[in-house]
Parts: structure tokens; sequence; C-alpha cells
């Protein structure tokens, strides 16, 4: 059977077991007294006389009703009186009359009888004009599933109770309980909508009863499939034999709170279907759950009322155009087990195609809707949301692939619980328990998202307890496969601790070609490929580390010959930032050059550590000597000195240049301008450019006016900018044009001044030169 075919042939096998089902159930009570008896009233005969009417009322209080969190009394939506259960007592024969209604009730509905109990709610009054307009019942109890509605026998006209559920409706008129000759009764699930019709004569009274499911001490067996469900086992297994990842949803008719979604739990048609399903899962080895399904759709829509700056939330369906749909989710979150355990794992993504609905997924209502009129250069938006309670099967072999379809962030938790739980695994277990943590790590892994360098440094996060929880499990494989990947989709993730780990417990060889493959991966930033500074920080780790290896000394030349062919690229000026600033961020070219450096003396590897020592000599506006080269140096030196016993050769000679280069800029204090002149280093040739350089050279004049069009001055101020100027600007309003006026300043000497403190800060900061270097 074809995947679309699968889901109609179920989706039709649904509808028709819900056409079959009852969602309201009604009857008629023995001729009982109720024996009701209020406090400071007394006792209540039936039927009521006018003048006890009254006062019963009078005992009462206005009926609230539910609005979102707030409960209110507003007579234009309920009017009706009611009195809570402590303030009346009914007789004994009642009671017992009560349960034997509340049996049948439960039969009707589909619910096991056994466990259902009635429990008294309220005494509501209806007189005369009273109502109740459409509302849906709370759950006032856990494990409540259904109200019932006792009307007493007392004449009255109108107050028919009319329940809803889909596109179903049954109106209960009460007739023998309205004539006064018997009580009547009617029960509905919690979830179907629900009205009273306003009572025309007389007094509607009745009694309010939550019905809940007491919890069964043993689990009922799940029992024999009824006669679709060899075939349901068929297209289960078909479905996820395609698809095995992919979960299958069964959207239930009626809807049910967080609390109320368990199997036991369940209503009507909803409950036959359960059954079957979860037996024809189990033959299919699929696992099966219950969650609460999402959707969103954000669509274009147009109506005439272009230019309103409003929100029409309430805007009429019949009354938009809907056009063409622009995003849509489509999920499934709030996970319980059948026995409505709440499961750890978050939301999961659905297919579309594999919703199993007696109504079409497409008509289902929405249960929220915000139009968005037309807003300047935006659209008409409509976005919808829909809910639904469902079950939820898929392939038991593929449970991991599923929970991680949520996503690495919110699978790490779960996985690392699973790893911190197998040190307290019994032995026997234990190999099961690690090899479905292996699954799921595997499954994350594969899952794992698509980052990229160029935004800022990572925070601490559950991506690096994965590193740790895989590192647990002992496997090389699965440490294998998340270098891999890291290689290919993830250039922020610190692999220094995970790399060196791995190699001291599996040797170097174990991830010669997943290490290769790190160190050699393109990363582009800014358009060019350049070394990550996680990667050149993994590979000094590594090389640092003082573990034995026969393997070590080859691979570690490998990929330092790598590193070094990467670090060593032309790259364009970075001449932007202040000579003097010796306090700015370093880049994470400067950045990575300590730990290559290390990396190449720890390896012995001579002939690349001249390489980039050459190359960062031709580089300083790549490597800043207050930013990069000083601070290196000052890191190195000692390093090597207690590694090697001595300073190594090649970085006395790096030393001894940076020493040179310094003393040198520091020989001389620069002096002030001798007079008015200023350097005139303009590239621009323009007439404007040609007067400024000539107001530079000018040995006397301070101050000088420009007359320029608006876009020749903000030329000249640009050209001012780029090449520094020693001038400042502003804009003089007189005449036409404008004149930018200009004068001179100390900024060059001022810069070089501040160049000299720092270099000799740095100088000062400098190690001091070996003797070997000195002579």
């Amino acid at each position: 059977m074809s995947r679309s075919a699968t889901v109609e042939w179920l989706s039709e096998a649904i509808a028709e077991a819900a056409r079959s089902s009852r969602f309201c159930a009604s009857g008629c009570l023995p001729v009982v007294d109720p024996g009701i008896e209020v406090k400071g009233l007394g006792p209540i005969e039936l039927p009521l006389k006018p003048k006890m009417a009254k006062a019963l009322i009078a005992r009462c209080r206005p009926a609230p009703y539910g609005k979102g969190t707030r409960t209110l009394v507003d007579k234009k939506v309920r009017n009706t009186f009611e009195l809570d259960p402590g303030q009346f007592r009914l007789s004994d024969e009642w009671n017992a009359a009560i349960a034997g209604a509340t049996q049948l009730a439960a039969e009707q509905l589909g619910l096991p009888a056994e466990q259902v109990e009635a429990r008294l709610y309220k005494l509501l009054v209806y007189k005369t004009g009273g109502f109740f307009l459409k509302h849906r019942d709370s759950e006032k109890h856990d494990r409540m599933v259904a109200s019932m509605i006792v009307a007493l026998p007392n004449r009255f006209a109108g107050g028919e109770l009319v329940v809803r559920h889909g596109g179903s409706e049954r109106t209960l008129k009460f007739e023998d309980a309205a004539s006064g000759a018997a009580p009547c009764f009617a029960a509905f699930y919690a979830d179907c909508e629900h009205e009273v019709r306003r009572v025309t004569d007389g007094t509607r009274l009745c009694l309010a009863y939550n019905l809940v499911l007491r919890i069964k001490r043993k689990p009922t067996p799940v029992g024999k499939p009824i006669a679709p469900a060899d075939r349901l086992v068929e297209s289960i297994r078909s479905w996820t034999v395609n698809q095995p990842a992919t979960p299958l949803v069964f959207a239930l008719t009626h809807h049910y709170t967080e609390r109320g979604l368990s199997l036991d739990l369940l209503k009507g048609a909803d409950r036959r279907l359960a059954e079957t399903v979860v037996s024809a899962a189990d033959k299919a080895d699929c696992l099966v759950y219950l969650a609460q399904v999402s959707r969103h759709l954000t669509q274009s829509a147009f109506d005439d009322s272009y230019g309103e700056y409003r929100r029409r939330s309430s805007q009429p369906r019949g009354e938009l155009e809907i056009g063409e749909t622009i995003e849509e989710e489509l999920y499934g979150d709030q996970w319980v087990d059948l026995s409505g355990r709440k499961q750890p794992w978050q939301s999961i993504g659905f297919d579309l195609t594999a919703i199993v609905s007696a109504t079409p997924i497409d008509d289902w209502k929405p249960t929220s809707e915000d139009y968005e009129g037309y807003r300047g250069n935006y659209g008409n938006t409509l976005d919808r949301w829909y809910h639904r309670s469902a079950i939820v099967v898929w392939r038991r072999d593929h449970h991991f692939d599923v929970i991680a379809d949520s996503g690495a962030y919110d699978s790490i938790p779960l996985f690392c619980s699973m790893v911190g739980r197998l040190a307290k695994t019994p032995k026997k277990r234990l190999d099961e328990a690690r090899a479905d943590c292996v699954r799921f790590a595997q499954a994350i892994i594969a899952r794992w998202p698509q980052t990229f360098r160029g935004y800022g440094a990572r925070e601490k996060s559950p991506y690096d307890d994965f590193l740790k929880g895989v590192l647990k499990l002992d496997d090389r494989d699965a440490i294998a496969r998340m270098l891999s990947t890291a290689a290919e989709r993830d250039q922020n993730l610190p692999l220094s601790s995970f790399i060196v780990a791995a190699c001291r417990r599996f040797g170097w060889s174990a991830f010669a070609n997943e290490l290769k493959q790190l160190m050699s991966s393109e990363t582009k930033l800014r358009g060019r490929d350049e070394l990550p500074l996680r990667d050149v920080e993994w590979l000094s780790a590594l090389c640092c580390d003082k573990m034995e290896d026969p393997h070590k000394s080859s691979l570690a030349g490998e990929l330092c010959a790598l590193a070094v062919n990467r670090f060593c690229q032309p790259r364009e000026s970075r001449r932007w930032h202040d000579d003097s600033d010796d306090r700015r961020e370093s880049s994470d070219v400067e950045k990575s050059l300590l730990p290559l450096l290390k990396a190449l003396v720890a390896a012995g590897r001579d002939a690349e550590l001249a390489r980039v020592l050459k190359f960062v000599g031709e580089s300083p506006d790549d490597f800043h000597l207050g930013t990069c080269q000083v601070p290196c140096l000052r890191a190195i030196v000692p390093q090597s000195q207690q590694r090697l016993g001595s300073l190594h050769p090649q970085l006395a000679e790096w030393l001894a240049a940076v020493h040179r280069r310094l003393e040198a800029a520091t020989a001389r204090r620069p002096e002030p301008p001798a007079d008015a002149s200023r350097p005139a280093e303009v590239s621009c040739k323009c007439k404007h450019c040609t007067s400024l350089k000539a107001f530079l050279a000018d040995p006397v004049t301070m101050v000088t006016r420009i007359p320029a069009v608006e876009f020749d001055r903000q030329h000249l101020i640009g050209m001012i900018g780029k090449h520094r100027c020693d001038v400042k600007h502003t804009l003089e309003k007189r005449g036409r044009p404008y004149s930018l006026v200009l004068t001179k300043t100390t900024g060059s000497y001022d810069r070089a001044v501040k160049r000299f403190e720092a270099d000799r800060r740095l100088l000062s900061e400098l190690p001091a030169l070996p003797v070997s270097a000195m002579a």
C-alpha cells in the first residue's frame, strides 16, 4: 500500500469509528425523592412551590463562568444561581440512584463503568429567563472525563440542553423532569461545547455532577483487535518500513488537557481507537505515545480594508480571501506514555502527510486567529493556530532518531541524563542501556546543526556536555562520527579536551583521518578560507600532551604541515586600527599564533616554525606588536626555556628582531611640529584636494576655507579621514556654496607620542634576550 493510500485508509477507518460513537448519553432515574435539605432553609419538597423557589434562590449566589484564567459573573453570559455541596445534602436513596445512572451513562459513553464515579458539584437553579451561553466545562478534578446534569422533577418550559461535538449536535429537553414526572439525566464529555437555552416558564432545578475515572489497581490487558485491526497492523508496518523515523499521527476526536491525556482517560471512539492502535502497533514492533498536536499557519489574506492600521482578529472568515501559505509549523509536544507519565523530550516536528484524522487536517477548526491588515509595504497576513490531541506511533528501533528530531539543543540534556544513569544501571542491563545511549548519540550527531564562524565567543552550552557524554560511552565509532560532523558542520565547537581524551583512550591512529579532515576542511570567513582558532587550539593541546604513542610523531607532523599551509596565506591589509592602540581586541589570526607556535615547538617542526615566524615578520598589519607579537613572546619564551632547557633558536631570533624594532622606535622621542606645515599625503588630484594639500604644506597658515557644494564637501571630508590629515573641519553656512572651514591640528604628532610611549612600554614588557642572542 502506498504512503498516501495508507493514510487515506486509516483516516476513513477512524471516521467510521467516530460516526458510530456517542459523545452524549441520557436517560431517566427511578422516581426517588432526592431528599434535598438546605442549611438554614430545611427540606425542599418537589415540585417547588413559588414561595420555596424564591427562598431557595435567596440562599444561592449568581453562578460565575470562566474566561481564560479569570472567573466572572455576567448575566448576559450566564443567568443561573448555584449552591455549593457543603450547603445542602441528599438522601442515601438518591445517591444510590445516581450510582446506577452513572453506570448507565458510562456504558453509553464507552467508558469502563466499574471505574466511573459521580462527584456532586453544584445545585443549579434556572428561574424564568435563565440560560447559559455555549461553553466547555473545565476539568475540576484530576481524571475528570465528563459532566452529568440531572434535571429534577419540577415543572418548567424551555431550558433545553444542546450538546455539540465535531459536526454533531444533540438537544435534550428533559421532558419527564419538565413535566414533573421523573428526574432525567444527560452526560457528555467535558470537552463538548454545550449551552442551556432560555427557560421560558417555571423553575429548572438541576444537580450537576463531575464524572471521574478512578485509577484501576491492575491495568486492563489490551484485548483482541477488532475486525480491521489486522489490516491496521499491515498499514502501520507498511508506513514504518518506508518512513521508519517519521511518526504516524492518529488525531483524536475529543480534546484533552495536559493532565487528562492518558490511555485510560480517553473518551468514546478515542478509547476504542487507542485500544486498536496500541494492539496493532505492538504487533508492528512500534512504540505508542500520546501528545498534543499544534499547527500554525501564516497565510496571505485580502479584504477591502486597505489602509486600515489596526488588527482585525475578529474578521469573519467569509470576508477574507485566503491566498498562499507563507509559513507552516506542525509539531507535537507535551508527550506522555500510555499511563499518562510525562516524557522528557521536547517538540517533535510532524509530516503533514502522516496525519491520520477522521476530519481532514485542512478542515480542522482553528482554536485562534489573528488577522494583520494592510500595513504600508507589508501585505495582509492571517495567522491561525490549530490544536488537537493525538496517538503517535513510530518504530521501536528508530526511537532515538525520532527523539533527536526535536533538535540537538533539546535532545542533549536527555542524552546526558541517560549517560549519567549508566553508573547505577545493574550489570545485566548495562550493555543494553549503553547501546541505547550510543544509538541516541549517533542520532543526535546525524542531526547536528550547521554553525558558522564569526558570531562571537560561545558560552558554555549543552553541546559541550554532549562531548563529555560521548567520551563516557567508550565508543570509537561515535567519537569518529562526532569529529567528522564537527569538520563538516560546526566550526565553533571546542574540541581540545575531547580530542586529547579520545586519543589517549584509542591512540592517535584511531582518528587520523578525522583529524586530518578537521584540519583541512574549508571554512570561509569574509570570503576567504582561514584556519579556525578552534582547530589550532586542539592541535596545540594534542601536540603538547605528554602521552606516548608510536604514531604521534608522524601524524603530528602531517597535522602541523596542514595547519601552517592554511595559516600562512596572504591576507588583505588590516591597517584600519590606530598603531598606538595596544588594548584593542586581538583578531582570530592573532589569537591563533601562540597555540600554533606551541604545537610546532612541541612537535619539533623547525621548518614549519621558521616559515610561520617569517610570515609573521612580513605581515606587521596582521600581527600587531602590542596585541599579538609581544604577548606571544611573553608566553612562549618561558615555556620554551622550561620545556627545552633553553630558548629555541628560532624563537630567540624572533625575540631579538622584535627587540631591535622596538629599540629603534624608542631611540628618539618625537618632536612637535616647528611650524604650521603638516604631512600632505593625499592621493586625489581634484581641485579641492589640491587646495587641501597646498594648505597642509603651508608653513604659516593654520586656518583656511574651501567653498564647495555638498557632494564635494563630503568627498573632501572622506579624504581627510582616509589619510588621517592633521585638520579638523566645520561648516560655514554663509554665501553660496557653503564653505568647509579647515583648522590644522597636531594629530600626527600626538599619535607619534602615543605610539612612542606604547613602544617603550612594550619594550619593557619583552622577555630579556639570552646571552647567545645578544652576541
